[in-house]
């Protein structure tokens, strides 16, 4: 089985995001919390979302404001809404980290929609980012503008050491395939204890996170692989014990088989529909 998933690797996937939506960019950041931003024009009033054990936080125009929304990772295949059709710029944060820390707890945000206008400290605050974005006209200038206000947030907010960063960077490095004890035997805290940090830290119990993140893992193989993917080495390399188990997952995440779920994905164009930015 070869190696892969280094700390912090895991490149959290939304294909039905891309698939209804026209003029999607994407560019990886994999820094500060963040592991990347999006950009797309709705083209249907609902768009596809599996689940990624991730927070987003959504913008969009409605040609007369700039409307936002923060959404938690769903635990089930769903419907979501977009807000009409017009341009939306997003923000995925990876696996356990919440950037509206100091407003909402991660489990208050699992499968749930909120204004993003209601967590800021203050109405200046809040204005000065919103103006911001909403007269700059590039994807990638929103990006720069974004990276400025977080990055002040988020580098008052981070910790020498802790228990919990410990934990996220742990289970980001299995790629899901973790066993708890292991963690007990690493950190030396009960079995009982980690459980309770691990749901506080990710909104949901070890087993069903890991089971996401492992799930991820195989979506962003794929991906990378769609016109010609091998299932069975696909689920190998991403920890499955055989295919069965993977196709059982895959069914229950996404309500297709893999094969049924790629063949979706070619038909309509994902490859050529998603524009990978490499550079700001």
């Amino acid at each position: 089985m070869k190696e892969r998933n280094h700390v912090g690797m895991l490149h959290p996937k939304q294909p039905g995001f891309v698939l209804v939506t026209g003029a999607y960019k994407k560019y990886s950041l994999m820094d500060y919390g963040i592991s990347h931003f999006y950009q797309f024009d709705a083209e249907c009033d609902f768009m596809t979302a599996i689940p990624d054990a991730c927070v987003d936080i959504l913008f969009y125009n409605t040609g007369t404001r700039l409307e936002s929304r923060v959404a938690g990772t769903l635990l089930t295949k769903s419907e979501v809404e977009t807000a009409g059709k017009c341009r939306h710029f997003g923000v995925r944060f990876l696996p356990g980290v919440n950037p509206v820390l100091k407003h909402r707890k991660m489990s208050e945000l699992v499968s749930k929609e909120q204004s993003y206008e209601d967590m800021f400290d203050s109405n200046s605050e809040r204005d000065q980012l919103f103006e911001a974005l909403w007269k700059e006209e590039s994807f990638e200038q929103r990006i720069k503008t974004f990276l400025l206000f977080y990055r002040k947030n988020y580098e008052t907010q981070q910790e020498a050491y802790s228990l919990k960063s410990y934990l996220r960077k742990e289970i980001m490095a299995s790629a899901g395939n973790l066993k708890l004890n292991e963690l007990q035997e690493k950190t030396g805290y009960s079995l009982r204890y980690l459980n309770k940090v691990i749901t506080e830290e990710f909104g949901m119990g070890p087993k069903e996170l890991l089971r996401i993140i492992r799930f991820q893992n195989a979506i962003d193989e794929l991906t990378k692989t769609v016109n010609r993917p091998d299932m069975t080495r696909a689920a190998l390399d991403t920890g499955y014990y055989d295919q069965s188990h993977f196709i059982k997952d895959f069914k229950e995440f996404t309500s297709h088989t893999p094969s049924k779920y790629l063949n979706s994905l070619v038909t309509n164009s994902y490859q050529e529909k998603l524009k990978v930015i490499t550079r700001m």
